[in-house]
């Protein structure tokens, strides 16, 4: 016992020995003002992990490379500029067996230029090809396991721009040989490690052809944020808006959230707002390579762990595209979700965002497009979703336009879905509605929620228009299978279907080939009718 009791002894002496060994060791630097470094890059190399630099109010050089845990602090966003380079910061090193722990407080990080990326070279073989991160890199580690830890707290990232220079052939099928490959990623911040966000503004950061640059992108993704690995992503009390992914013509095939998108990981975002981001596809490519456009907003794939969204704006989000040589399709307005576990979301507020998609050749090509406020899957709580909409158009093809709010399957309560809308036009073809508001993915649950005020019009030489409030069917060739639909001390009023004379009009409430579940609900005063196969 008196073995045990000293070893203990002498471990808790060494642990404290050791905090204050490194306390005393850690030092303070500066940046700006007399006797202080003139960059901020020349505090870093002097800097050890544990170190604080402080940097005066002014603006500084970007460019800058932090290989080590420091703590940097600004005079605060509007006074600390760290302007220029490409990206402005760089946190970490590409490959490296370890990356640092960094801190950033009331800085603004701005004018960055990304024309290409440490991962270009080791991922295709070429510089230029590859380009991500314009404000922020965060590269990843060597075994792909993650990156430097990032915490980001009352600064600025805004104005940073990132576009490829060259392509490879490594896409598929193109009339003219393979299609060329080129990525623009990551407008604000690109993270391979883990980041959190605190009091912080992303915003007018412009990534493939909206960065004024070039036009070579084929992809283009997350003009705010992208996340790539398995790690999470947090923001709390922060705004991303005004951040711009498009990708165009001769070689555009993708445009990829307007804001965000999580290609791993999880996401956790409370206190935020997400406004005002697009991501744009003008492409002319023949329906024999697959083009899309989603997520104007927000955008977690089906390889992510989901999470959470509480006491947050997404709006005026929007997700647009055409094609002149083919099929157009574009979805999720604000945010999309195909996570296989879930996304909470509650206490939001989801309205504005949009979808429109246009098929504008004249030797033909479809339209599809839907959720205008997204596409979820888990659990809604005491969310608005409102004033949302898709339209789709097709001068020589079909055009077909569904869910104005969402497709969803999970549990919506104490909601309110209203005033969502979708519109399809084919002059020359079929015009098709689903779900002015709700189409069903799987088990839809309503509970406490209003569902009104939602329309859906359809214009064609022929076709439909279903559900102005609800579609949930069994089999729809062209999107999700639907599920049993459940309203408990819920409504559905007020929704209305139109169309021109060739367009047959069914369910101005629900249309539903699933049995519907009413327990203490209402369906009443719907155009033209209540229930289709209620």
């Amino acid at each position: 016992m008196k073995r045990l009791t000293f070893a203990l002894s002498l471990t808790l002496v060494s642990g404290a020995l050791l905090v204050a060994v490194q306390a005393a060791s850690a030092a303070n630097l500066c940046v700006g003002g007399p006797g202080c470094y003139s960059t901020l890059q020349a505090a870093v190399n002097a800097a050890h992990d544990g170190d604080t630099i402080t940097i005066a109010p002014g603006t500084y050089a970007g460019g800058v490379t932090v290989d080590v845990s420091v703590t940097i602090v600004g005079a605060g966003a509007g006074q600390t500029v760290v302007r220029g380079g490409g990206p402005v910061l760089t946190i970490g090193v590409y490959g490296a067996s370890s990356e640092p722990t960094v801190s950033i407080d009331g800085v603004t990080i701005t004018g960055g230029v990304t024309r290409s990326s440490p991962e270009s070279t080791p991922f295709v073989g070429q510089e230029g090809v590859f380009a991500v991160g314009g404000g922020v890199e965060i590269p990843p580690n060597a075994d792909f396991t993650g990156g430097a830890t990032v915490t980001i707290t009352n600064s600025v990232i805004a104005g940073n721009r990132v576009a490829p220079t060259h392509t490879l052939p490594f896409g598929p099928p193109c009339p003219s040989g393979p299609c060329p490959f080129a990525l623009a990623a990551g407008g604000g911040i690109d993270s391979w490690g883990t980041v959190t966000l605190d009091g912080t503004t992303i915003s007018n950061n412009r990534v493939g052809t909206a960065s004024g640059l070039s036009n070579v992108a084929s992809d283009a993704s997350s003009g705010a944020i992208q996340n790539w690995l398995n790690t999470p992503l947090t923001i709390s009390n922060s705004v991303i808006s005004g951040n711009q992914a498009s990708a165009s013509a001769p070689n555009g095939r993708s445009a990829d959230s307007g804001a965000i998108l999580l290609e791993n990981g999880s996401l956790t975002m409370s206190g935020s707002s997400v406004m005002n981001n697009s991501a744009t596809l003008n492409a002319a490519m023949p329906n024999s390579v697959d083009t899309l456009a989603v997520a104007g907003g927000i955008h977690l794939s089906d390889r992510t762990s989901g999470g959470s969204i509480r006491n947050t704006t997404v709006s005026g989000n929007a997700v647009t595209m055409t094609n002149t040589a083919g099929d157009a399709n574009a979805f999720t307005g604000g945010l999309q979700n195909q996570s296989n576990t879930g996304l909470e979301l509650s206490n939001d507020v989801i309205t504005n965002n949009r979808v429109i998609v246009a098929a504008l050749g004249h030797s033909g090509g479809n339209a599809a497009g839907d959720s205008g406020a997204g596409e979820w899957g888990g659990t809604v709580t005491n969310t608005r979703v409102t004033g949302n909409s898709v339209s789709a158009s097709s001068v020589a093809g079909d055009a077909d336009a569904d869910a104005g709010a969402t497709v969803f399957a999970g549990s919506i309560t104490d909601s309110v879905v209203s005033d969502n809308h979708v519109q399809a036009s084919s002059p020359h073809g079929t015009a098709i509605d689903r779900g002015g508001a709700i189409v069903a993915a799987n088990t839809t649950t309503l509970r406490n929620t209003t569902v009104s005020g939602n329309t859906a019009s359809a214009s064609g030489r022929m076709g439909f228009a279903r559900g102005g409030g609800i579609f949930d069917v069994n089999e729809s060739p062209n999107g999700p299978s639907g599920g049993p639909l459940t309203l408990i001390n819920s409504s559905v009023t007020g929704n209305a279907l139109s169309g021109s004379s060739a367009i047959t009009l069914q369910g101005g409430g629900i249309y539903a080939t699933y049995p519907v579940s009413l327990t203490n609900s209402v369906i009443a005063d719907n155009i033209p009718d209540q229930c289709f196969g209620c």
